[in-house]
Order: structure tokens, then C-alpha cells, then sequence
């Protein structure tokens, strides 16, 4: 480009001066070649890094457009894998259900009871599928509460832990019987009114006795962590329920009263 110019320079000059431009031609050459070479060079580059950005821009999008699909996929397997856990859940609640004996529904836990003292959760069943006030609620590992309040489409159900509940309840080895309280905090159980005390052990099972007329008997309620000094007329007995109520999810409600189970049954 340079050189070009140059070269209409020296034929305008030739043509309007008539001298030998030889010498001037090659000096102008050889002073501005180095020059040309270094412009064109220049150019070159900026091409190169232009197209590097625009390369790069590519790149970014590329590699953002991965990050997104592989976020989407692990959400994917995250839920494929909660629903497959779900549906193990589900399974052992149903394969109890020939055990229990009369009818009972699956229902999911929707909220629980902020209040102090106050142990209570709410299912996604009510009168419509056939819940009435008092059904029991269990897990596979044994009794949850029962219903205090039951709408068409939602019920509440008294959790045994709580300070309200009393469940009637039968030592499995000794047989001795007594009432369960729930304490209100916590995830602990108190024994009260127990005929005898003195043969409680650490590590006994209680079952529901079935005479308070509210569960059936023979469901396992908690077992035996601590037995402690004599305080007034009954020892210390600190009693660790079955169910696990922290991860409560879902649960199985009995629609039918039945006065006798086989789950946790004493022989």
C-alpha cells in the first residue's frame, strides 16, 4: 500500500520534472519497505487477536452451555434418586398393610406444629378417604399418634411425643402394664401409673395394650434407654420411641379400628 503511493509520487514527478529518479526510487524503497513490512504485520495481527476474541466468545458460550446442561442433568439424577427412595417408603408402608388387617390409606405429612409443647402434624388425608377422628398412625416402625382433627381433605394427628398424648401400653417380657406420656420436647417418652416397676429393664419393648380404646393392641411404641434411682412411688425410666420422628415423611393411617395387630405382638 505504501509502496504503491510511492510509486504515483515518482510518476508525477517524472512527469513534471524531468530527471533521472533512479536513485530517488530506490532510496524511498528501501527506506520505506522495512516500514510497510512492519505495518503489514501490525494488520496481520490485529486480525489474529479479533479473531482470538471471537473465538473465545465462542468458547465462553460453549463452555456455559455445558455447565447449564450438566446443572440440569444432576438436578435430573437428584430427583430420579428422591423419587426412588420415595417409592421404597411407600413399598414397606404397603407390603405392612396384610399385617395390620381392615382398611388403611397412605398419606404424606404436609406441615408440623411450631408451638412449644405441642407435638402435632398435619396429612394430606381427611374424610374423603375415609380418616375419622382417633384413627391410628404408624410407620413400619410402630405408632406415630393419632388424629385429633379431620377435615374433608386434611387431618391433624396428635404425635405421642406430645405433652397432651397418653397411650396405654403393655412391657412385652413381663407384661406389666402401664400408661406412656409424651413429654412435650424433645424425643423422649415418661412412664406413668406402671403397676409394678421393679422388673424393668433397660432394653424392654413397650407395646400398645389396647385398653385405652383409642390404638390396637400389639404396636410397637418405644424402647427402654435408662432406668434410674427410685423418685417418690416410680423409678426413673427414660423411653426412646420406635419411629423415628425427624424424618417422618409418610404414613400409614387406619381407617378401621381393629382391636388386635400382629406388628410388634408379643407371643
Amino acid at each position: 500500500m505504501i509502496l504503491l503511493a510511492v510509486h504515483t509520487l515518482l510518476l508525477s514527478v517524472q512527469t513534471n520534472r524531468r530527471f533521472d529518479t533512479s536513485f530517488v526510487r530506490v532510496w524511498l524503497l528501501e527506506s520505506l519497505g522495512p516500514i510497510e513490512r512492519v505495518v503489514d504485520l501490525g494488520i496481520d495481527g490485529i486480525g489474529g487477536v479479533w479473531h482470538g476474541y471471537f473465538a473465545l466468545i465462542g468458547e465462553h458460550r460453549e463452555n456455559l452451555k455445558l455447565h447449564q446442561e450438566n446443572d440440569a442433568m444432576r438436578l435430573e439424577l437428584a430427583t430420579r434418586q428422591e423419587d426412588a427412595l420415595e417409592l421404597a417408603r411407600l413399598r414397606k408402608l404397603m407390603d405392612m398393610r396384610p399385617s395390620i388387617g381392615g382398611n388403611t390409606v397412605v398419606t404424606r405429612i404436609i406441615s408440623r406444629s411450631p408451638a412449644s409443647g405441642s407435638q402435632t402434624v398435619t396429612i394430606d388425608k381427611g374424610s374423603r378417604s375415609g380418616i375419622v377422628k382417633d384413627s391410628t398412625i404408624l410407620t413400619t416402625e410402630g405408632v406415630v399418634g393419632r388424629t385429633i382433627t379431620v377435615g374433608n381433605d386434611y387431618s391433624i394427628v396428635q404425635l405421642i411425643l406430645d405433652s397432651q398424648s397418653a397411650v396405654g401400653f403393655i412391657v412385652r417380657s413381663s407384661r406389666k402394664l402401664g400408661i406412656l406420656k409424651g413429654t412435650g420436647a424433645g424425643s423422649e417418652l415418661a412412664l406413668e401409673y406402671i403397676d409394678d416397676d421393679n422388673e424393668i429393664k433397660q432394653g424392654d419393648e413397650l407395646l400398645t395394650s389396647g385398653q385405652d380404646q383409642i390404638y390396637p393392641k400389639g404396636l410397637s411404641l418405644g424402647f427402654v434407654v435408662y432406668v434410674g434411682p427410685r423418685q417418690g412411688n416410680f423409678k426413673t425410666v427414660r423411653i426412646r420411641p420406635s419411629v423415628n420422628f425427624g424424618k417422618l415423611e409418610e404414613v400409614l393411617c387406619m381407617t378401621e379400628r381393629v382391636p388386635e395387630v400382629s406388628i410388634g405382638q408379643a407371643p
